[in-house]
Parts: C-alpha cells; structure tokens; sequence
C-alpha cells in the first residue's frame, strides 16, 4: 500500500467518510461489518492509516463502488456523462422537490468553487457534508468573489456570476434598478414585501393574502400596507376576493436581497 501513501494520490479516507455518512452508519457499525475495530476505522477516515490492501475489495463491495473509486483514483466523469447524470436525476425526482435538489447541488458547486476545485484549504469543517445533509441552508455564510467570478451562499440562497459573460448595463437598466431600490429603500415597503411574500410563499397555486392579514404579518396599520400594496407588482386572486400575492420580479425579491447580507 506504500504507492497510495501520498495524501495528494490517495483519498481513501475523504471516501470512505463520504460513503459511511452516505450510507447513514457509524463507524462503529462499519468496523463490524467489515470486522476491524472501531480505532481502525477512525484511522482511515483521519488518513493515519490505510486499510489492508485486502479489505478493498470488501469495503467496495460493501459500498457499491470500485476500489478505484474507494480509493478515490478514479478518473472524474466528463462534463457530458455528468450532464446527462443530472438530467436523469431530476427527472426521477418529484415535482415539489426538484428545487431542493437543485440546491443541494448548488451547494456542492458552491463548495467547489470557493475551495479552488477542491484542491485548496477549505474554510469549514472538512468533515460536514454541505449539499448532502438534510437542511443545507443552515450551515453559514459563504462569499467569495474573485477576477474570475463571484459567489456567494447566505440563507436560503446561492449566487453565481461568471465575468467570462460579463455584459454591460444599458441605462434603461440602470434606471429600472435604481428605482426599484429607491422602492424598496422605505422600510415599511420592505416590512410589506416581506409580510406578503412569507404569507404565500408555501403556496403558489392558492396562497393569497389581504390587506388585514399582511398588516399584522407586517405589524403595521392596514391603511399604511395599502400604500405600500400600491408600489409593489401584486397579482389579485382570480376569484376575485381581494387577496393578493406578489407577481413577477418581486415573486423572487425576497429571496434575493438576502444575499445583500453579510453576518
């Protein structure tokens, strides 16, 4: 096992860390199987020791991967079998949960991109599964912006930006943004934006709300949210009740201006 020494060759330890979590087993539950001790698999996962070149074989199969994979010298797939891969996944994947995959995903190319492709430091644990684990939005802030691009993960939200695409913006652009800061720079019209939207986020074929119920959301009078109601873009219910929901760019405004935040 002498050749698989260097730690720049040989990943064992991050795959089968990976994998165990992966699966959802201890190490405790992994030294059983392949019958070592719990120190041993400790070991390996830190990168103190390897395992017995024959206990491969076994671990691999006990994971489903080859020991290529295992041993984290396979050869990455090409940009066109991971692009087919991914397309495949989504279409196996409910409706109501393909944005939650996307985000997951988007955590994983967020990580990539901030760790300089995974070959740098990366500046978290090591050991945490960004993308993997259940609620990937709870693990921090992350903002990196350099010549090449920009991203940044705060919240509930992952931006990208590649300056490779980078296009000028035209003066009428200029102006639609600067008045839609200037909307928005009013913290009642904010605090209404925001009531809205949590009200009827969970719901996009039938959550709509009314005045009264955005202003104590808001906890604000009514008439001023009506005043509020009137600069921003709302969609009224089509049974024509009176209830609104926001429509258009400010369907994701919310979201967006989160990312203007840095804690």
């Amino acid at each position: 096992m002498e050749e698989y020494r260097n730690a720049n060759e040989l990943r064992c330890g991050e795959r089968l860390a990976f994998l165990r979590r992966e699966k959802q087993i201890t190490q405790e539950q992994l030294a059983q199987a392949v019958g070592v001790t719990n120190q041993a698999v400790s070991k390996w996962e830190s990168g103190q020791s390897y395992p017995d070149i024959t206990l491969l074989p076994r671990l691999a199969a006990y994971f489903q991967v080859t020991v290529d994979e295992l041993l984290g010298v396979a050869r990455p797939q090409e940009m066109r079998n991971l692009y087919l891969g991914i397309k495949d996944l989504f279409r196996e994947t409910a409706k109501e949960e393909c944005f939650s995959l996307a985000f997951k995903l988007a955590t994983l190319l967020h990580e990539g991109a901030v760790s300089g492709g995974y070959k740098g430091h990366l500046p978290w644990d090591e050991k945490t599964q960004y993308g993997l684990d259940q609620e990937p939005y709870k693990w921090g802030v992350s903002i990196c912006s350099e010549p090449q691009g920009a991203t940044a993960h705060i919240r509930n939200g992952i931006f990208f930006s590649d300056q490779k695409y980078y296009s000028s913006m035209s003066r009428g652009d200029m102006a639609a943004v600067s008045e839609t800061l200037q909307t928005l720079a009013d913290l009642h019209v904010l605090k209404t934006l925001y009531a809205l939207y949590e009200l009827t986020v969970g719901d996009f074929d039938n959550g709509y709300a009314d005045a009264a119920e955005i202003a104590r959301q808001a906890h604000l009078p009514e008439e001023t949210v009506r005043d509020c109601l009137r600069l921003l873009e709302t969609e009224e219910d089509p049974e024509g009740t009176g209830r609104l929901r926001l429509r258009g760019s400010y369907m994701h405004l919310p979201a967006l201006l989160q990312m203007f935040l840095r804690q």
